[in-house]
């Protein structure tokens, strides 16, 4: 997440980096080996605690309160010397300072606000105008009730509106897992990297995106469970430490469907939109080629599949050696939803057609036979093959130059 309100928690570099001038006496042998003990106690570890949410429920509201023509926060806290709440709107690039309010005695505040005539992204801060903190969603006229705790973390529980309780399922969802990456790297930080072997160190590293996507797993599995509304928009556009192409395109479309107005989904649009069509995330350039039998099939006419676009050519000793996995990977994976598009960067029709039956290469075929003066190469920038591009199923690319083990990975991630 690239945002201000970001709680990311990065394994200490040194960690992951090979460590020079080890020596070989017995004392630091034997030193390795109570490191490399405690680091094994941290990697069995589990590390899946939950944060305890407040004791206290959310205040009611009066019926004066219920009845108010503007927009009611009532809110009791407990915890941390809380004495000043303060509400701000949250955009792309910062938080803008809407107003504050003090804590009284007994932990009680009320924000009452005209200043919303639609649905608002909101984030309450305690003590300071500066993050941590929590989103609520803030329109006209919004009854809120939340009660706040404050031991290090800060949770909440909310009663109102739809759309503030699904906020909160999912800022709950992704904070406990930010709990368990803090203490994670934590624990691990404690040990002197110089004394751990390196595979050890990879396993640190293998754990630690381990980790990391399971927290992006379980956002996602949110996003794709629920119906358009704003805590999809603020999932990924806050939550995420890179954009997830696929995830903003999905949200996009049902923010269109519930709100198309919405100047979220007006945002979301925009950022899609500027995403460049050759970089990871953007609507890959659109191709027409003609097949053995000179049929023009478009690239598009695939969308709704995972498509690999995969440039080759008959004369290439690299790409036939490598077309014995892409045969593997496309019967492991073609009835997954998986196609291939080949483009052939031959000039020769004949070799072409025969180092495909050779190869036994049976997805789609096609070619300008012009080489590498191919219109498909030019678009795609094309300096060297064998050379890949992975779409998803709306056309958006998502990897590059992937072949072997590492395609297959990515295919078996996707096509679940």
């Amino acid at each position: 997440m690239k945002h201000t309100i970001v709680l990311v928690f990065l394994l200490f570099n040194i960690l992951i980096i090979s460590c020079a001038n080890k020596s070989n006496d017995t004392e630091k042998s034997t030193n390795e080996n109570n490191y490399n003990l405690k680091l094994t106690k941290v990697l069995n570890k589990k590390f899946n605690l939950t944060l305890k949410l407040p004791t206290v429920e959310p205040p009611q509201l009066s019926q004066t309160e219920q009845s108010s023509n503007n927009s009611i926060i009532k809110g009791k806290t407990e915890g941390n010397n809380i004495k000043t709440i303060y509400l701000h709107e949250i955009t792309r690039e910062k938080l803008i300072f809407i107003d504050s309010v003090k804590v009284d005695n007994e932990g009680n505040f009320l924000f009452n606000i005209s200043k919303f005539n639609s649905p608002t992204i909101c984030f309450i801060t305690l003590n300071s105008k500066n993050p941590p903190g929590i989103p609520v969603i803030i329109g006209e006229k919004t009854k809120l009730s939340i009660s706040i705790k404050n031991e290090g973390w800060i949770t909440y529980k909310v009663s109102g509106d739809k759309e503030n309780l699904l906020i909160n399922e999912l800022y709950s969802i992704y904070l406990n897992h930010d709990k368990n990456l803090q203490d994670f790297n934590r624990e691990v930080s404690e040990i002197d990297p110089s004394m751990v072997t390196d595979s050890l160190r990879t396993v640190v590293g293998e754990r630690f995106k381990s980790m990391q996507k399971s927290r992006t797993d379980n956002i996602a599995a949110f996003i794709n469970s629920k119906e358009g509304c704003l805590a999809l928009y603020f999932a990924v556009t806050f939550l995420f430490e890179e954009p997830d192409i696929s995830l903003m395109e999905a949200v996009y479309q049902k923010l269109n469907k519930k709100m198309p107005n919405s100047k979220y989904t007006k945002e979301l649009k925009i950022a899609l939109d500027s995403i460049s069509p050759l970089e990871i995330g953007g609507v890959a350039p659109d191709l027409e080629l003609a097949d053995f039998d000179g049929k023009m099939i478009k690239l598009s006419s695939l969308r709704g599949k995972v498509v690999l676009i995969d440039f080759w050519a008959s004369w290439c000793g690299p790409c036939r050696r490598e077309n014995p996995n892409v045969v593997k990977l496309y019967n492991n994976f073609k009835n997954k939803g998986f196609e291939i598009y080949g483009v052939s960067l031959d000039e020769n029709g004949d070799k072409w057609k025969a180092a495909v039956s050779n190869d036994g290469l049976s997805w789609i075929h096609v070619s300008d036979l012009k080489g590498w003066q191919s219109i498909a190469s030019r678009i795609y920038q094309v300096s060297s093959i064998p050379y890949t591009v992975l779409l998803d199923k709306s056309g958006r690319i998502i990897a590059k130059g992937l072949r072997g083990s590492e395609l297959e990975a990515k295919l078996a991630e996707i096509l679940k």
